[in-house]
């Protein structure tokens, strides 16, 4: 698949070292999934690649909001550069010897559910050095991510 949007530069996906790409479709509206996709606190009680996360100032993700984590057993500090509301989330993250954007795109489809498109782009020494490996590891946990995404938004629905 295309790289949806522009890029930063140093994490244009044609420049980057490494490169994932997945997507899901769902009959749900974007403004479900947007709600339990920012609640990053609670990433980890629903991915399980996510652990100790951190937001400065608590709450939800919001617009240059930063946090830590661990994922991919390494801590990472991110900082939220794209934020538009039940569309488009965006950070950018750096571990040790890596560095990286993530986005994720949420698109209307015409039955009234929704795409979701996850993106990243890794660059420095661990992606340089292994390079392929890291791309299928991320797409295979990416893949659980936008499973679990949708899994816990469907259930907070039956909750209701």
């Amino acid at each position: 698949m295309s790289p949806t949007g522009n890029w930063p530069a140093p994490f244009a996906p044609s420049t980057g070292r490494v490169y994932a790409y997945n997507e899901i479709r769902t009959h749900l509206p974007a403004e479900q999934l947007w709600q339990v996709l920012i609640d990053a606190a609670a990433w980890p009680r629903w991915y399980r690649n996510a652990r100790n996360v951190s937001i400065d100032g608590g709450g939800q993700l919001e617009g240059s909001s930063t946090f830590t984590w661990t994922t991919f057993g390494l801590r990472v500090a991110s900082t939220v550069r794209e934020f538009a509301p039940y569309s488009r989330l965006a950070w950018e993250g750096a571990a040790r010897g890596s560095s990286g954007y993530h986005r994720w795109d949420l698109q209307p489809t015409a039955d009234g559910g929704t795409l979701i498109v996850t993106e990243e782009v890794q660059t420095g020494l661990i992606a340089r050095l292994l390079g392929p490996a890291v791309k299928r590891s991320i797409e295979k946990q990416h893949q659980h991510w936008l499973e679990a995404l949708v899994s816990t938004a469907e259930a907070g629905t039956k909750a209701l």
